[in-house]
């Protein structure tokens, strides 16, 4: 059990009160265009060390903000890699199957029992670009802790795969959560680290990088991506299982849920238009009508398989390691709202995201390596494509699951997503605006 904190609650009250929000936050997301929380009040803390807690904090319209933190002076700061906070939750899990403290509760998944984790084993930051904040321990573990405290369909549907047999995802060891009697949300998730890993948005730069700029074929520089299909293929078929923790994954839905599909789509796509300016807005409202018409087609679905998929699946959560290839991040996308990220969705959800992220890579390319050609990024997009799609259907075909693929929703939410990538640039990150901005025009320029 954690020692009792020597603070009072009103005294970390006080504390919070006099810290600057943005120095609760990940270093970057206080940059320029990056939305900062104002007037957070502590709502509760856990003593996780000596020198470290972690708290959940309220700004004025009653969004959570979740922060591993140290007391500086007369104020708050960010727990950062080194203080400890990461391994000392990552020691809470290997020493108690369940945890309560105040509304606090840590979980754990598997049994853990010889596996070595203490601070002096070191933390070190994941230096990838995310929402939240991620945390090596040791070689052993990542805590991701985040940063808007939410509801979040990653414990249910990380326990449901792990009875599904599924293992091409980092192996869970636990949750940190947070209720009051009316939200529960999640504070942490720990996992294991997968040595040598790196995400999508370093390896398939480097493969594609290496054939638009460094000579490399078109062949080896696409490889990765017929397993990577088979790897989303076995998601789903497990995602569809039925399980102790979902007795009935998989369920048939009729015109009224596509109908709904189609409403928050042109949803998204309105938003985009009203919060994109300058050239890549012109752009978009130039596009507007053909974007409209392609969500429109949903409407040709009077009946399509739906299933709890990992809804936000993009190349950035594919893993490659030693082992092969993994599947990271069940939060669901950010930028949805949270009911509807724990909604029951179509396949295709995933696979569109997958096929846009892939295309994103080009674009990332583009800007990022020097002496790209803009022909061979185009090819190189137009193949990987293809090759992880062809593996994809393989893969569901050899395990009865076909089915679960609905064609006539790809395109549609292909051109969604990208209204969505728009808003997340917008919200989170505006530095990525030129990605959306590129893929739209070319999913139009392809039609």
């Amino acid at each position: 059990m954690p020692e009792p904190d020597s603070l009072s609650s009103q005294t970390l009250a006080a504390l919070a009160d006099a810290t600057d929000p943005s120095q609760l936050l990940p270093a970057p997301r206080r940059v320029d265009g990056s939305q900062v929380p104002s007037d957070l009040s502590l709502l509760e803390a856990m003593r996780l060390s000596a020198e470290c807690r972690v708290g959940v904090f309220s700004d004025r319209a009653g969004r959570l903000v979740a922060a591993p933190f140290c007391i500086a002076d007369t104020s708050l700061v960010r727990a950062t890699p080194g203080d400890g906070a990461a391994a000392s939750l990552a020691r809470l899990l290997l020493e108690h199957d369940q945890l309560g403290v105040g509304g606090f509760a840590l979980s754990s998944l598997t049994h853990l029992a010889g596996t070595m984790v203490t601070p002096a084993a070191g933390e070190r930051a994941m230096d990838v670009d995310q929402t939240h904040e991620s945390v090596v321990v040791g070689d052993a573990a990542v805590v991701k802790w985040a940063v808007h405290a939410e509801p979040t369909p990653a414990p249910e549907l990380i326990a449901h795969l792990s009875l599904a047999g599924f293992t091409e995802m980092p192996r869970p060891w636990g949750f940190l959560t947070w209720e009051d009697g009316q939200r529960a949300v999640l504070v942490a998730s720990v996992a294991q680290y997968l040595p040598g890993a790196s995400d999508g948005w370093t390896w398939a730069v480097l493969d594609a990088g290496d054939f638009a700029a460094r000579g490399g074929t078109l062949a080896g520089s696409v490889e990765a991506f017929g397993q990577v299909g088979t790897v989303v293929a076995d998601l789903h078929a497990s995602l569809a299982t039925p399980t102790e923790v979902m007795a009935s994954p998989a369920q048939m839905v009729g015109a009224d849920e596509v109908a709904t599909w189609c409403r928050l789509a042109h949803l998204a796509l309105d938003d985009a238009i009203a919060s994109v300016d300058a050239r890549e807005g012109d752009r978009l409202v130039d596009l507007s009508r053909p974007i409209g018409a392609a969500i429109d087609a949903m409407g040709d679905v009077s009946t399509t398989t739906a299933i709890p998929v990992h809804g936000d699946l993009h190349i950035g959560q594919v893993l490659r390691w030693a082992g092969g290839y993994a599947v990271g991040d069940f939060d669901g996308n950010l930028v949805l709202p949270v009911a509807q990220r724990l909604a029951l969705q179509p396949a295709a959800r995933d696979v569109a995201g997958l096929l846009q992220s892939i295309d994103h890579v080009g674009r990332v390319v583009l800007r990022r390596v020097g002496g790209a050609d803009g022909g061979l990024v185009d090819q190189w997009i137009g193949e990987a494509q293809s090759r992880f799609l062809d593996s994809y259907r393989v893969r569901l075909a050899d395990r009865g699951s076909s089915h679960l693929l609905d064609d006539r929703l790809l395109r549609p939410f292909q051109v969604e997503q990208e209204c969505r990538e728009f808003l997340y640039a917008v919200r989170h990150l505006p530095s990525w605006r030129y990605v959306p901005d590129q893929a739209m025009q070319a999913l139009f320029s392809r039609a």
